[in-house]
């Protein structure tokens, strides 16, 4: 589908309006009792993707209209963005002693390796099992990194710098003489997300279990087709409904935390049957799938009954709060030289009849069997 600097321009000031609509209530609205999440995505309709925009309000559960107080309901638009209500709950997916998810692990991903890739099962002595997300690099001197979660590396507000990390982790058979490295930087609140340096007892890939290399970055978009790889449901996909999410998220004795800069993953359509994402897989990095780049760190999921979901965090300000790089922007020592100049310049296509946003919800419409 070929897209057109006019259309893509058309299409950055609709989602440009729809963030500020977005920025007038999130804040609101994510008091409100029963609100669980407030974020910018597609409109969901019968369980099918509409294609369009909207301010969407996760709740607890949701009412009938006429059982609804006024204080309760919420306008049908904000500054012209329509606003959907839909049910759904979200916890962090941390594994707790004695979880039947323990043998749950494919692809003997709880085992341990002498060559770590990434995907695969690690951790602090105080927490259970997580997954090893990327190699990372510091971004001033570019000292070695594994990224995860705080819940998987620190898991504490008591824990300090320095505490070692096993691969694999503690419930999964890791022991001190697993150690691989040590928790340098972290932060809850607005993100959950820790580095810890590579101590250097074993190498660690900048690969995926599966044999995919993990190097750069990019940003999430709508409609974006992502995968991950974790610790216990190995690699799955799924599809980014939603963007720029706001939830609260129970955190035990480190207290209710906000984490902001958060997108959606939902199971895309044909997909096998299964989950997306369970207990042990936190830490993950979900990755664009045209271009192999990643977009976001996984930390948490539905909780209950309620349908298959998966949030994970925008990388890009992850990286930006605990000041670390993909290999990708490591600056060269040699910088390469610059592509030779066109002859002539290229010639862009005239636009389509239809503009881009609408021909791309109407691809994603019938890709969800929309009515």
């Amino acid at each position: 589908m070929m897209i057109t600097p006019e259309e893509m321009a058309k299409a950055e000031a609709a989602l440009a309006k729809a963030e500020a609509a977005l920025a007038k209530v999130q804040a609101e609205w994510l008091a409100r009792q029963g609100v669980t999440a407030v974020d910018l995505g597609f409109k969901w309709s019968h369980g099918a993707m509409t294609g369009q925009l909207a301010i969407r309000v996760h709740l607890v559960q949701k009412k009938p209209l006429a059982e609804l107080s006024e204080s309760e309901r919420f306008p049908s638009e904000v500054d012209g963005i329509p606003v959907d209500v839909i049910e759904a709950t979200y916890g962090i997916q941390i594994m707790l002693e004695g979880d039947t998810q323990l043998e749950a692990a494919v692809d003997g991903r709880d085992q341990r390796f002498d060559e770590i890739p990434l995907g695969v099962s690690i951790g602090s002595p105080g927490v259970t099992a997580g997954t090893l997300g990327a190699k990372v690099y510091d971004a001033e001197t570019e000292t070695a990194y594994i990224l995860s979660n705080w819940h998987v590396l620190v898991g504490s507000t008591a824990v300090p710098p320095g505490e070692p990390i096993w691969q694999p982790g503690r419930l999964d058979g890791g022991r001190s003489a697993d150690k691989i490295a040590e928790v340098t930087r972290s932060v809850l609140g607005p993100f959950d997300a820790a580095l810890a340096r590579i101590t250097g007892e074993r190498p660690i890939l900048e690969t995926t279990l599966e044999g995919d290399h993990l190097d750069d970055v990019t940003a999430p978009r709508l409609g974006m087709m992502v995968w991950k790889s974790g610790r216990t449901t190995g690699r799955t996909v799924g599809f980014i409904d939603g963007l720029m999410m706001i939830t609260q998220l129970n955190y035990g004795a480190a207290g209710l935390q906000r984490l902001e800069q958060v997108f959606r993953v939902v199971p895309r359509p044909g997909s096998p049957p299964g989950e997306v994402s369970l207990g042990g897989d936190s830490g993950s990095v979900w990755v664009d799938e045209a271009s192999g780049k990643a977009v976001g760190l996984h930390f948490a999921g539905e909780t209950g009954d309620a349908p298959e979901y998966a949030l994970a965090h925008d990388i890009n300000p992850v990286m930006n709060r605990l000041g670390f790089v993909f290999a990708a922007q490591l600056i060269p020592a040699t910088p390469p030289a610059p592509p030779p100049t066109p002859a002539t310049s290229p010639i862009t296509p005239p636009p389509p009849t239809l503009s881009w946003w609408q021909r791309f919800t109407h691809w994603l419409r019938n890709l969800f069997h929309a009515d």
